[in-house]
């Protein structure tokens, strides 16, 4: 039977921090999906990780060739789609319950080509480990369509296959100077789709880019938390919505009150450059990535760095 939605994890060595994003998409509320975990050519237990969750919703497949990135990995798991709606979950985030459900329904509703949601992000704990988990919230626009200077992680992105068929593949990190899914998101907005913004809280994003480190040990105490509170505390999210409300609050405040005065002196040169770049048909980050980290692929060079895998070969 063809599923209401397909949802795409690209994945590579990884595998406790997986275990979660899988069991977070088995807990969700609409049970018509499939998961099409797709493995970036590992060699470690990934796959007795996906074939642990015993459930037929759930495939793996292994590409031969590793392609160091999200690109190749989900290019291929959305030929392999076989659901009338396609979602992407990076296998370091974590669906709520209701994300599937309340993002198709909000798609149908508006016509959408593709919908998002804000995210919970949990920042990094901090070093001596006093502070505890602190949370924002990323992903939304100043009003309800979509602005290329918004970030939006792909997790929170539900689609039809029509607009993934008309945009094509993601484009290869080593051909970006943003992200590669930063530039499909770019690319399909440039197109005249319809991209709209459900002002609801419905994934946990944590990211590995941002944590050093996070690719070099098996560990995943942050996830396993994370994961248990989601499961068994029934006002974690209301609970993270309000530190991360406190949190963006004393950050606003802090450049209201001049406290912040290089945030707000990049604020003033960004709003120019980036208006002038998207006049131009380029993604509005590309200018400040291409100064920071120089030629297209350097970013994600970068953040390989950091997680402890390397520069791309």
């Amino acid at each position: 039977m063809t599923p209401l939605v397909s949802v795409i994890t690209a994945t590579y060595h990884r595998p406790n921090v997986l275990a979660h994003a899988i069991e977070s998409v088995r807990r969700s509320t609409l049970e018509d999906w499939e998961l099409l975990v797709v493995g970036d050519a590992c060699t470690d237990e990934t796959e007795a990780v996906v074939h642990a969750a015993a459930d037929p919703r759930v495939s793996f497949l292994n590409l031969p060739k590793n392609c160091g990135e999200q690109s190749g990995p989900n290019n291929e798991g959305v030929r392999r789609a076989s659901g009338r709606y396609l979602a992407f979950l990076n296998h370091d985030d974590l669906y709520f319950p209701d994300h599937l459900a309340e993002s198709i329904a909000f798609l149908e509703r508006t016509g959408a080509d593709l919908v998002w949601s804000a995210l919970l992000v949990a920042l990094p704990p901090s070093a001596d480990g006093k502070a505890g988990q602190n949370f924002r919230l990323s992903g939304v626009p100043t009003n309800d369509e979509y602005d290329p200077r918004v970030f939006v992680f792909a997790s929170a992105w539900v689609l039809t296959r029509e607009l993934a068929a008309r945009i094509g593949p993601w484009k290869p990190a080593r051909e970006t100077f943003v992200t590669s899914s930063q530039d499909w998101l770019f690319r399909a907005w440039r197109a005249g789709a319809r991209l709209r913004f459900q002002p609801r809280v419905t994934v946990l994003a944590v990211p590995g880019g941002a944590r050093r480190g996070s690719y070099a040990t098996p560990a995943s105490d942050e996830h396993d938390a994370l994961a248990t509170a989601m499961r068994t505390n029934p006002r974690f999210r209301e609970e993270a919505l309000e530190a991360a409300a406190l949190s963006g609050e004393r950050q606003a405040n802090q450049q209201r009150f001049g406290r912040s005065w290089p945030t707000t002196l990049r604020g003033l040169i960004f709003r120019p450059v980036s208006a002038m770049a998207i006049r131009a048909g380029v993604h509005p980050l590309a200018p400040y990535v291409a100064l920071r980290h120089g030629r297209r692929g350097n970013l994600i060079n970068a953040i390989r760095r950091r997680t402890g895998i390397g520069e791309l070969r």
